[in-house]
């Protein structure tokens, strides 16, 4: 399931005791921020990831390899949530309508910017350059391109009725039922 705010900040209380990585999972990433150009292409390339697989959601401010809430919360900054929700949609394909919002916490710049993607209904997704990731267990991978084409196939994404058959000239072509 995909962990609603109030879940993730339950995690982020166990910061005291682990790190951020051991707390992510199928459905749930956390990113640290850097700023918003690095941070959205990040986002895109993890939007598709979940997507491709059963949704997820990507929390930014968050570095994952340190203990101690303090010390692995260090907020994002100088974003724009429409922004955001317009870079995402116009840089996956098919388009991805996410959820991009604000999680206020106490430490670092006090929000975290968390991006909920859900399960995409028409996969297989890609970055606007092509890219196809999948998430498997807590990890995103690239789908090589057998993988996308079955998935394409199995989809309906495919109009094979609009492609040429090898070895049947345009002569040898007539109407259904004539």
């Amino acid at each position: 399931m995909i962990p609603t705010n109030d879940e993730i900040l339950a995690l982020l209380d166990r910061l005291d005791q682990t790190t951020a990585d051991t707390l992510e999972g199928h459905h749930l990433d956390f990113k640290p921020w850097s700023d918003a150009r690095a941070s959205m292409k990040i986002a895109v390339e993890y939007a598709v990831c979940f997507a491709n697989a059963d949704g997820g959601v990507i929390v930014f401010g968050v570095t994952d390899d340190v203990r101690g809430r303090p010390a692995a919360i260090h907020g994002a900054k100088r974003y724009d949530l429409d922004v955001w929700r317009r870079g995402l949609f116009d840089s996956t394909r098919p388009n991805l309508g996410v959820v991009v919002e604000e999680l206020l916490v106490p430490e670092g710049t006090g929000k975290l910017l968390v991006v909920r993607v859900p399960k995409g209904e028409s996969p297989p997704y890609s970055t606007a350059e092509g890219l196809y990731k999948k998430r498997v267990g807590k990890n995103c991978m690239p789908l090589d391109p057998a993988a996308v084409s079955r998935a394409r196939i199995a989809t309906g994404a495919v109009d094979w009725s609009g492609e040429s058959a090898a070895g049947v000239a345009i002569e040898d072509r007539r109407a259904v039922g004539s």
